[in-house]
């Protein structure tokens, strides 16, 4: 069970997620969400946005990090990284929600068990967003572990 880490960001463009992991067709694997952490990257302003983990079930258009291993012995993943996002992946099951100030950084972590799951299935994922369109920009991490 390797581990990886996930970075991204969400760009000015006016889409709603901010980073997202997705399995591939070719060998889907399950994978756990265990860590998410998530923050504004432009200049601060006293103003709320709600942050949610969305289950997706089919691929937006971003670029395609390489989610990198904790283990540097462990082999590269089998699963897709998204960030830069310009078409939202599809997905409306939402799995945790959190209203944030703008100047807060916040960083969930999964009890021993309560990790996030993304079943062994093409094209499901997890993704990091905001509630509503913005041109705001964040940074986001996730740390999962792929089974």
């Amino acid at each position: 069970m390797a581990r990886y880490s996930l970075a991204g960001n969400k760009d000015s463009t006016s889409v709603l997620q901010i980073i997202g992991t997705n399995n591939t067709i070719t060998l889907p694997r399950r994978q756990k969400i265990y860590d998410y952490m998530v923050g504004n990257s432009q200049a601060p302003a006293d103003a709320v946005f709600v942050h949610e983990l969305l289950r997706a079930t089919a691929d937006g258009t971003s670029a395609n990090p390489t989610p990198e291993p904790l283990d540097p012995a462990d082999q590269a993943s089998l699963f897709v990284g998204n960030d830069t996002i310009t078409v939202d992946a599809a997905g409306t099951v939402i799995v945790m929600t959190v209203a944030l100030n703008h100047r807060a950084t916040y960083r969930w972590v999964a009890a021993p068990g309560s990790e996030i799951v993304v079943a062994a299935t093409d094209n499901l994922g997890i993704y990091g967003r905001v509630d509503a369109a913005t041109t705001d920009t964040f940074g986001a991490t996730m740390l999962i572990e792929e089974q």
